[in-house]
């Protein structure tokens, strides 16, 4: 008879020793991933603008005007330039082609977008910082303008294939950002659509 009580006695025991194991787990490790947001966050007319100058940050423009929304590029913007958007949107990505065009330097481009982030911030404009350049733009510089935008971001949204994904995971879950990783561009328009809808 107590034979047949064997399996269930081992089932149940497991069922405790893994309880207990998942009691160890911090919390923190937890990370608000979603596939997009279950709720808008953020307002129409949208600033799309660039940190680092890659050239990817007009793909972020015909993606919004593919999903019908009032938005202007402008690669530069300055914090100045926020009086007339009601969101910000920040394409993250290095390019020292790209910001040669510009006539700064790397110094001064980190000024630029630390000024238009605290302003943003200042007049509570949603910031969303998106990084679709994955592997292809993975340097110091662009880490470190993750490192400067990331803590004021309220929704951020990458690609699966960057190098130093778990990184980028570390500091979101540092700063309890949702996120997004989506595995090609293609995947990009629902969570961007969900920012605004």
């Amino acid at each position: 008879m107590i034979k047949t009580f064997i399996p269930v006695i081992i089932c149940f025991c497991m069922a405790i020793l893994f309880s207990i194991q998942s009691l160890g787990t911090s919390q923190s490790m937890y990370v608000n991933m979603y596939p997009n947001l279950p709720a808008p966050i953020a307002d129409e007319k949208l600033l799309i603008t660039s940190a680092g100058q890659a050239a990817e940050s007009s793909v972020l423009l015909s993606i919004a005007e593919n999903l019908n929304l009032e938005a202007d590029y402008r690669p530069r913007a300055l914090s100045t330039d926020l009086y007339d958007y009601n969101s910000v949107v920040i394409m993250l990505g290095f390019s020292i082609n790209g910001l040669s065009q510009t006539e700064r330097s790397y110094r001064e481009e980190l000024s630029r977008i630390t000024a238009l982030v605290a302003e943003a911030r200042a007049t509570e404009l949603p910031i969303i910082l998106v990084n679709i350049s994955g592997k292809y733009r993975n340097n110091t510089q662009t880490w470190k303008l993750f490192e400067q935008i990331a803590p004021s971001a309220d929704y951020f949204i990458g690609l699966k294939n960057m190098k130093k994904e778990a990184a980028y995971v570390n500091l979101i879950r540092k700063h309890s950002i949702p996120v997004t990783l989506v595995n090609k561009l293609e995947d990009l328009q629902t969570p961007f659509n969900s920012v605004f809808r």
